[in-house]
């Protein structure tokens, strides 16, 4: 069972259309599209580079955090053994 496009309520829009009109839609240039993919890119752009800063001020926190670590450390070991050579006397 086959119905027309005006019985199943579909109407093909390039139907409407003369040939050549279509032509020149078909072939001319999508420039909002193209607009909007080069501001999408802008905003990749921006998202990476915010990114690469939280890297990079990440790296340089765990590199300070390091520091601190080993300076405790090196503190705790020079304490410890300051009390286990006061506790001998």
């Amino acid at each position: 069972m086959s119905c027309s496009q005006a019985e199943n309520g579909f109407v093909n829009s390039f139907s409407l259309f003369p040939e050549k009109a279509v032509e020149e839609i078909l072939q001319s240039p999508i420039q909002g599209s193209d607009d909007h993919l080069i501001e999408f890119s802008e905003a990749l752009r921006t998202v990476a580079k915010a990114l690469r800063q939280v890297a990079e001020g990440k790296a340089s926190a765990q590199a300070e955090a390091a520091e601190w670590k080993r300076k405790f450390e090196l503190e705790r070991d020079r304490n410890l053994k300051f009390e286990h050579t006061g506790s001998n006397n």
